[in-house]
């Protein structure tokens, strides 16, 4: 997993000029959907109301790595790794995803508050779009999803 100031971004060799290119045309105005990057890259810009903590579940990707960043809003992400966590499902291949039970341990959280950005490779389960401070807000995100074997 990687937390950092969005100002740094372009120091993870992650980040391909193509997704740089992209994310410099973002803004507020840009419509919800999909954009496809590349063949093997593609972002998510979606905007939602945040929930509570106990509403959402860690998830984890097998075939994509994502860049998460806010263009405006804050959310909290619980994050942890994926030893020992017990699925709530079976993996979905379609959408790449598996969802966990909540663990019996404590997880680590973080802040995106639309200066920040944070990565999650496949061993990294997180639970995003939980409100910060006990408040709901709305909030405009994107996921960036980065083929792992574009690495």
């Amino acid at each position: 997993m990687i937390y950092d100031d969005l100002v740094n971004l372009d120091d993870y060799n992650i980040v391909p000029p193509d997704v740089l290119m992209f994310i410099s045309n973002l803004s507020v105005a840009t419509p919800d959907g999909r954009y496809d990057i590349t063949d093997r890259i593609y972002a998510n810009v979606e905007t939602y109301k945040t929930k509570g903590e106990f509403e959402a579940f860690l998830e984890s990707h097998r075939k994509y790595i994502d860049l998460q960043f806010l263009l405006y809003g804050s959310e909290k992400i619980k994050y942890t790794n994926i030893d020992g966590l017990v699925p709530r499902c079976d993996y979905d291949p379609d959408r790449d995803i598996i969802f966990y039970k909540n663990p019996s341990v404590e997880v680590s959280s973080l802040l995106l508050n639309g200066r920040n950005f944070a990565v999650f490779y496949p061993q990294d389960a997180h639970a995003p779009q939980i409100t910060t401070f006990s408040l709901q807000e709305n909030v405009k995100k994107v996921v960036i999803k980065i083929a792992v074997d574009y690495l």
